[in-house]
């Protein structure tokens, strides 16, 4: 929408933003360049990066797909053995995952749907396990001022 927005030279976000907020470690960056704490992380590219990652995040930390959504592909992992076994888990979990109508789902075998990582970034985050409550907060912005906001418990 932001590509199609900037095209059509309508109002919207700038596909670079929208980019940078969808994409979970370059999000975690901007906000230690703006001066926002952010967890700990790593990009594990393979089972090569695993134990530098562990030695970088340390333990409990999470698993998640720097492009994922809707929790495909994260996992809680608290040593390296878990690590390993989880990593494999979610490689196989984005392997299995297809984009139909705009959605990322589960391959239900019927042929419909693009192969994920044909179009999105499957590289892994570990992530720095933060214990507590968790929000999502929802914002619709029109000229520079709120008109809706909504807190959810996550």
């Amino acid at each position: 929408v932001a590509r199609l927005s900037e095209h059509l030279q309508l109002p919207g976000h700038s596909p670079v933003a929208v980019d940078k907020a969808r994409d979970k470690h370059w999000t975690r960056a901007e906000m230690r360049k703006a001066g926002l704490p952010s967890p700990k992380n790593m990009l594990i590219h393979s089972t090569a990066e695993l134990e530098s990652a562990a030695k970088e995040v340390g333990f409990p930390a999470v698993l998640k797909p720097i492009s994922g959504a809707a929790s495909l592909g994260v996992k809680k992992v608290v040593d390296m053995e878990d690590l390993k076994s989880a990593y494999q888990e979610v490689i196989e979990e984005l392997r299995s995952l297809v984009v139909s109508s705009g959605a990322l789902v589960k391959n239900d075998g019927t042929g419909t749907g693009v192969n994920a990582n044909q179009v999105m970034d499957c590289t892994i985050l570990m992530e720095q396990y933060l214990d507590g409550d968790e929000v999502d907060i929802d914002v619709v912005m029109s000229g520079g001022e709120w008109r809706y906001a909504a807190v959810a418990d996550n």
